[in-house]
Formats: C-alpha cells, structure tokens, sequence
C-alpha cells in the first residue's frame, strides 16, 4: 500500500489546532464577508478602533478590545513571570525589558503624540507577521527532516508574501483604508495606484506558486503537514480579507483582533497546562481541573485587560464613562497635560509584550521548557 503523502501532524492535537489555532480566524472572515454582503452596520463613525473605542459598538469593543486583545497581551504572564522556573532562570531578561521598553516609549513619546503612535504601529505590525511566523515554525517542525532547506524557504516567502502585501498596499492604494492600527495618520501613505495594483497582483500571485510547489513536493512523494497548510490558508484570508478586499473598520478590527488573541491566549494555556507544576500554588491547584484552570486563566487576564482600558479612558481617552463607571475621575480631569507620562506607563504591558514573545517562543537550549512543551505533542493525531 502506498505510503501517506500527507503528515496529520500537528502543534498540540488535531482537535485543538483546529479549534483554537485555525477556525478563529477562518470564522472572523467568513462573519464579515455574511456583514459586508448584508450591508455593514452604519449607526457607528469611522475612527480608531483599537485606542478610543469610536469604530466599533461598545458591546462588540468590549469583547474585542479587553476581552481578546488587551487580554492576550497578560497571558505572557504565564509564559514567563508565573512560571517560577522560568522566572529564576530568565529573571534579568523579564526585568530588563520592560525597564527598557518604558525608556523607550518615554523618548519616542517626546517627539510627539502621532510619532510615538506610529512607531507603535510599525512594531505591531511586525509582532503580528511574527507571531503568523512562529506557528508556522512549529508546523514546519513537525514535517520530515530533509537535507534540502527549499520547502520551508518557500514556507517563509509565502507566509512573508501573505502579511506584508496587505500591509504595503495599505500604504499605497489611494485613498488609503478607512481604519487605522493605532489612531488615524500612524501609518505613511504614498498613494500610487499603479504600485497598489502590482501589489495585489503579486499577492495573488505568491499563493498560485506556492500551492504549485506544495503539490509538486506532494507528487515527489513528500510529507506535508496539513496544519502548516492551513495555517497558511488561514493567515492569507484573515490578511487579504480584512486589509484588502474589505474597506471598513469592522472587518479589518475582527479579522486581525481575533485571529492574532484567540490563537495565542491557546497556546499560552497549553503551555501553562503542560507546566502546571511551575505555576503559584493558586493556579497549580486550578489547572487540576480543567474547568477551574479556564476560570483561573480567564479571569486573571480580563481583570487585567478591564484595568488597564479602564486606565486609558479614565486618564487619557475619558470617552466610555457609561462603560467604565469612570464619570467623576474623566470630570476631575486628573490626567490633563500628562499624556507624556501616562501614555508609556499604560502602553508598557503592550510593548513588553511585542518584545518579550521574540525570546519567550523561539526555540533552542534557553528554552529547555519550550522544548519539553512542544516535544511530545509533534504526533498527535
């Protein structure tokens, strides 16, 4: 009988991949292509929806801002500053970080309010493409060892290809998107229609090469693994559908948010699961139940997420008191001519965490955990 050509391999398992790494995704596409074909709502304004809150309904920023994004940010905590083996052994580097991305976020606030925005943009952008990245690295580990590095070289090309032309056509098309990442401006534009078209054309075309090559590697009798195939399918949707072919704040908010928080706020539990062992006493006792350990883990990153955006609009963006409760202190007005100060301080979390995933998920022998993590897990079905 002739052997499989396809790998059934996958991060965690067959089940739990799909669930919590690819269909998110996948559902938030096909939620705001059913949105834009039965007209998307239009009792909300245009604006930024990942700082204010002024795109989106407030219901639907709750769930999506403190609720995934903001949310996603915490659970680095039990990656790394939960973890009391990982702590002793990397305590430097978890308190030199956020040290020096607060130094930082402090200069780059001096040169201005839309600078420090943008700067923050552009490393977003580039976390979210790394992270894509980093589960596609985890896949590809799963695939047989071949002496020839081509396949996963096109592996990168493609997943590189499907993230950055978005992007980049964002940057050019006229007229530009009507959303932003952060606040309106943080990203340059140089509209140029001729360029844009090129770029959508190559996104398109980087696909078609690239699902040619994964059957051409099928028909010389090469595992490939199914995951890292959807993956790929998964992050080009999100990417294409939320940036390019829709034009609405809505679409661009869900895809991306959901995509990016729900996939990492599972690995992170896995991980804590798996390293129980490791964690404070509270959280070692929880993850004994499966039910306790998704309260446990849930409610610590909202009671952050809600504390934190409670924070940005108490002091900075003073617009959902009826949310909040946050009325008497946005009237007292006690952040005005602070933002200098307040906006590094509240946006720490979030730089640390960009920075700190670069070292916390690479692979290698200073993340002995990492691999212990991940080892016994390549085989499930």
């Amino acid at each position: 009988m002739e052997e499989k050509k396809v790998l059934n391999s996958w991060i965690i398992s067959k089940r739990f991949d799909l669930t919590w790494f690819i269909l998110p995704g996948l559902i938030s596409v096909i939620i705001v292509l059913l949105a834009n074909y039965f007209g998307f709502p239009e009792n909300y304004p245009l604006g930024s929806s990942r700082t204010s809150g002024n795109a989106l309904p407030p219901w639907l920023w709750l769930l999506l801002i403190p609720g995934v994004d903001v949310s996603h940010v915490y659970s680095t905590l039990f990656r790394a500053y939960l973890d009391k083996e990982v702590w002793n052994r990397k305590k430097v580097l978890l308190s030199l970080v956020p040290f020096l991305c607060f130094i930082t976020a402090l200069l780059l606030y001096s040169f201005g309010k839309l600078f420090f925005w943008g700067a923050m943009a552009y490393l977003a952008v580039f976390h979210f493409i790394r992270q894509q990245y980093g589960f596609l690295s985890l896949y590809a580990r799963t695939e047989p060892k071949t002496e020839s590095k081509l396949p996963l070289l096109l592996d990168k090309i493609c997943l590189y290809m499907v993230t950055g032309l978005p992007v980049l056509y964002w940057h050019l098309v006229p007229g530009g998107r009507h959303f932003e990442w952060f606040m309106e401006g943080d990203f340059y534009q140089y509209p140029n229609r001729s360029i844009s078209d090129f770029v959508h054309i190559l996104f398109w075309v980087s696909l078609i090469v690239y699902s040619l090559s994964q059957g051409y590697l099928l028909l010389k009798g090469r595992k490939v693994s199914v995951g890292k195939l959807l993956l790929l399918f998964n992050t080009a949707s999100v990417w294409y559908v939320g940036i390019v072919l829709l034009n609405d704040d809505l679409a661009f908010t869900l895809t991306n948010v959901i995509n990016h928080g729900i996939p990492y706020m599972a690995l992170a539990f896995a991980y804590s699961n798996f390293r129980k062992e490791q964690l404070p006493s509270f959280f070692y006792n929880s993850f004994r139940n499966g039910a306790l350990a998704i309260l446990s883990f849930s409610l610590l990153l909202l009671a952050f997420a809600f504390s934190e955006e409670w924070l940005w609009d108490s002091f900075v963006w003073r617009e959902h008191p009826y949310l909040f409760g946050n009325s008497s202190v946005i009237k007292a007005e006690l952040g005005v001519g602070l933002e200098g100060i307040l906006v590094p301080i509240f946006f720490l979390p979030q730089f640390t965490h960009y920075i700190l995933d670069g070292f916390l998920w690479k692979g290698g022998k200073n993340n002995s955990e990492l691999e212990g993590f991940l080892a016994p897990r390549n085989l499930g079905s």
